[in-house]
């Protein structure tokens, strides 16, 4: 039963995840704007209700019919990158995939945004 528990906690909690790829990593770090595949559970409305409190620092579209969030960053600056992270977590994504390995915003960032 404890099995069962731990594999349904850890589904759900994987499916709280954001994915970008590596190449729109490299992309982004050079424009300032990062497109995140997001899940399903993501709404139009969900993202309409949390990102005018960024908008000093980027804009936010959301395509509901793709799961696509893009976010451009109004200066490409590590402090207005940093404020996405707030933006993944008021969504509830706490982790990003990067080619099928899940990673914290920080660590994302580490690995590939210096």
């Amino acid at each position: 039963m404890m099995f069962v528990l731990s594999l349904a906690s850890s589904f759900a909690f994987s499916q709280n995840s954001a994915s970008i790829s590596e190449t729109q990593l490299k992309t982004g770090k050079s424009s300032g704007v990062y497109e995140f595949s997001v899940p399903e559970s993501i709404t139009a409305e969900k993202v309409e209700a949390v990102k005018g409190y960024y908008k000093d620092y980027f804009s936010v579209a959301f395509n509901e019919s793709t799961d696509v969030l893009k976010v451009t960053l109004l200066k490409n600056e590590d402090s207005n990158l940093n404020v996405v992270n707030r933006l993944l977590v008021a969504l509830d994504l706490r982790t990003i995939s990067v080619g099928g390995e899940n990673l914290t915003f920080q660590d994302m960032k580490d690995k590939y945004l210096k």
